[in-house]
Formats: structure tokens, C-alpha cells, sequence
């Protein structure tokens, strides 16, 4: 193989049964919040990372961390003319939560990512800081990284908006404490993935920090410090969680550990998104289809395993409000249908969701079929197909599995463990 040829890490994936109990790891989405917290406090190690091996996005996040509290406590160095160079690899909370953090120390930065991440959007910010001090330069080509942040953030008023994506407002909240007055987000449409904003004020009030939700968004007093006296746990990720709840689903014997009974993180809705494909699963009148809509706005991250449980229901299941899906690492909606669709489903595309026309379950019988799909370099979809490969009728290759160490580096680890299948190939181009 020359020095050129590029390596693609496929997996092959057989069905057999899962059966066992597994612990799954740390919310991403927790610990992404928390490290902020934490730096804002001084200390990184007031979060708790937990013992297992830590996902892409995670790292990405201490690292960068870790190089603006070197920064902003070496008094000497000269923000303003000597940008600090953070790499956020593929992750875009790194990206959403540091650019703010950036400008409400006064540190200037050059923000970098790979993969999908420079086409991810960001020009929103542009907007949000207009007139508060700081100042944004996006490259000509089109893309927003690298992206030069320079400037310190001012207190006042900030419009927000809360349809492309909760981590402006998340961002935001986070650092507004630090500034010297009161500030007011105000919303200019309305939030989605509102779940996780909450989750973003539960950790701030973990570290002793107030604020105030309004008619038109939230109100944020100043001059507040940063504390906590013995690390923050996160509980276990309901992201991660879901792939092995549908695969409970599915048949197989899997028991995720330590699963809160209540929870801030919006993803633990897959509890019930799958009682409600339970309750179609009865006696419908011959030749009707019980039908089931889901409103994803709130909960986007779990439609693409979702839609493989909904597959293989004997109802219409009907996803709406789930445009952002095509802004994520792949454009998920169409990677859902073309994956569910090699796997013998049958599923549309609409322009902000999925049709699944599922199927009865037949006790014994595999649900999808042996086929080849693309991962599209998207972690959950990975994840997605592993778990439907599990009751195929034979091999599913998955091509670069490896986009699994985003999330969640150990999820073949895991499979493997109770009882699954799964052969690594490296395959040359």
C-alpha cells in the first residue's frame, strides 16, 4: 500500500443475540457543560471525567480548555495581538460554547475544526455580539472556520436566535455571569431543544450560579463567581443510552445501568418515544395501519435509532420538525433513509422529517437484511446500524466505524461484551 492510499476502519457486524448488563458513559452533552463551568471556576477538576476512555468531542473540549486558563491566568501575554489557536476537531458544542467564553475573557482566538464542522452554522454570532465589543472574522471561502475571535464581550441585551440551535443560547448564559453588568437574552424565535438550555442552567446552578428565565428569555445578573467545593458527576448519557434501549426493543436482553429515574437531559424522552411504539404494536382493524407522530424539535438526536424501533413496528410513524438533523455531522435525515432502506425498511424523506412504514415483529425472524452501508463519518449512525444489524438475516459491513470515538469509543467494546459480533477491516483506496 503506497504512502498515499487512504485506510478506511469498515466493520462487519453479525446478528446473534445481546444479552447482558452494561454501563454506558458520562453525558457528553453534561460533561461539555460542566468543563465550562469548571474553567470559569479555575479548575478543570471540577468535573469528574469518569473512568472510561473519553470521547473525541470531550477531549477536544479539555484540551482547548486547557489552553485558555494557561492564557487568561498568565496576566503578561498579549490578548489582543497573539490569537490562541483552538482546535475543536469535529465538535460543534466545543466550538458554540468556546466562541463566547473567548469573547467574555477578552482572549484572542483562532478557532479551527475538521470534518464537517467548518460548514456547520455559526454566522448567528455576528448578530448576537453587534455593538457588545467583539469582533468576528470568518474566512472568504464561504465557511465559517477558522474563524478569528478578538475583542471582550460587553454586558447588555442580546437577541438570540432559538431555531438553529440551543448552544447560542447555551454559550451565551454560560459566560454572561462573568461580565460586570446584568444582562437579558431575548429570544428572536422560538427555542428548540429547549431541554438542553435547562440542562445548561441546572449545571450552572451546580456551581453557584443564578439566573432567570423571562417571557421573552433570560435574564442573567452579573458580577457572579464560578464555584463548587468537590467535583460535578454527570449522570450517564440517554444519548448513548437509546442505542441499546431500541435494541432491548429489538428482542435482545440488554439492561443499561444507572439510568436516572429523572433526568435534565432531553434524550431520556427515548423512554417514552418507545412506550408509545409499544402501544401500536395491539390489534388495529384489518387493513389499517395504526399511525404515530413525533414532534422532533425538542429531542433531534434520537430520531436516527428511533426510526430503526419504529421500523420495526406494525404502525405509520411520521417525524416532523426535524430539519436540523441535516446540519449535523451527516445530513441526518437522508442517511437514516438510505441506511434503513439497504436494510430492507421502508421509509421516505420530507423536507423536515422521515415516514417509517414499519413492520410486524415475528418472534425468531430477523427484522432487516444483510446489505453494505455508509456511515456517512457519523458517529451515531454508526451506532444506528450496528444495533439493526444485531436481528439482520446476515453480515452488515459498516464503513468507518471508527466515527463511533466521537461519542462513544468503547461502543463496539461494549457490543462485543454482550455477545455481538463485530470483525474490523482495513480497507484501502
Amino acid at each position: 500500500m503506497s504512502e498515499f492510499e487512504t485506510i478506511h476502519h469498515n466493520v462487519v457486524v453479525y446478528p446473534g443475540d445481546l444479552k447482558g448488563e452494561l454501563k454506558i458513559p458520562l453525558s457528553k452533552s453534561l460533561l461539555h457543560r460542566s468543563l465550562i463551568c469548571s474553567a470559569l471556576s479555575g479548575d478543570l477538576a471540577l468535573t469528574d471525567l469518569g473512568e472510561g476512555v473519553l470521547s473525541d468531542d470531550i477531549r477536544a473540549t479539555v484540551s482547548c480548555l486547557e489552553t485558555l486558563i494557561g492564557k487568561y491566568t498568565n496576566q503578561t501575554h498579549d490578548f489582543d495581538h497573539e490569537p490562541v489557536r483552538l482546535d475543536c476537531k469535529e465538535s460543534g458544542s466545543t466550538l458554540r460554547f468556546l466562541v463566547p467564553f473567548c469573547a467574555a475573557r477578552g482572549i484572542a482566538a483562532s478557532m479551527e475544526g475538521s470534518g464537517r464542522l467548518p460548514d456547520r452554522p455559526l454566522s448567528e454570532y455576528s448578530q448576537i455580539f453587534a455593538g457588545k465589543g467583539v469582533h468576528l472574522e470568518f474566512p472568504t471561502t464561504g465557511r465559517y472556520l477558522p474563524l478569528l475571535v478578538s475583542g471582550r464581550l460587553k454586558s447588555g441585551k442580546f437577541k438570540v436566535p432559538g431555531h438553529i440551535s440551543s448552544q447560542y443560547v447555551s454559550g451565551l448564559l454560560m459566560v454572561l455571569p462573568i461580565l460586570d453588568g446584568d444582562s437579558d437574552i431575548e429570544l428572536s424565535s422560538p427555542l428548540e431543544s429547549e431541554p438542553y438550555v435547562e440542562m445548561t442552567r441546572d449545571i450552572m446552578r451546580e456551581f453557584g450560579i443564578v439566573t432567570e428565565k423571562t417571557k421573552t428569555g433570560f435574564h442573567v445578573r452579573g458580577n457572579q463567581k464560578y464555584h463548587r467545593d468537590d467535583p460535578y458527576k454527570a449522570e450517564p448519557d440517554f444519548s448513548q443510552a437509546a442505542f441499546w434501549m431500541v435494541a432491548e426493543y429489538l428482542g435482545q436482553k440488554v439492561k443499561v445501568l444507572d439510568l436516572p429515574e429523572v433526568s435534565s437531559q432531553g434524550d431520556c424522552e427515548i423512554r417514552t418515544l418507545l412506550d408509545k411504539l409499544r402501544g401500536k404494536s395491539g390489534s388495529t382493524p384489518v387493513g389499517e395501519m395504526p399511525m404515530l407522530s413525533v414532534d422532533a424539535s425538542q429531542i433531534p438526536d434520537l430520531i436516527p435509532v428511533f426510526a430503526v424501533a419504529a421500523a420495526a413496528t406494525p404502525c405509520v410513524t411520521r417525524i416532523t420538525h426535524a430539519e436540523r438533523l441535516r446540519l449535523k455531522e451527516c445530513d441526518r435525515l437522508m442517511a437514516t433513509r438510505e441506511i434503513l432502506t439497504m436494510l430492507g425498511a421502508t421509509i421516505s424523506e420530507t423536507t423536515d422529517g422521515l415516514i417509517i412504514f414499519g413492520k410486524a415483529r415475528v418472534p425468531g425472524q430477523p427484522i432487516f437484511k444483510s446489505c453494505e452501508v455508509s456511515s456517512f463519518h457519523d458517529h451515531r449512525m454508526v451506532m444506528v446500524a450496528a444495533i439493526a444489524a444485531s436481528c439482520a438475516n446476515g453480515p452488515v459491513q459498516i464503513t468507518d466505524y471508527r466515527a463511533v470515538d466521537k461519542s462513544y469509543p468503547e461502543f463496539f467494546k461494549n457490543y462485543r461484551m454482550l455477545g455481538g459480533k463485530a470483525d474490523e477491516l482495513d480497507v484501502g483506496e
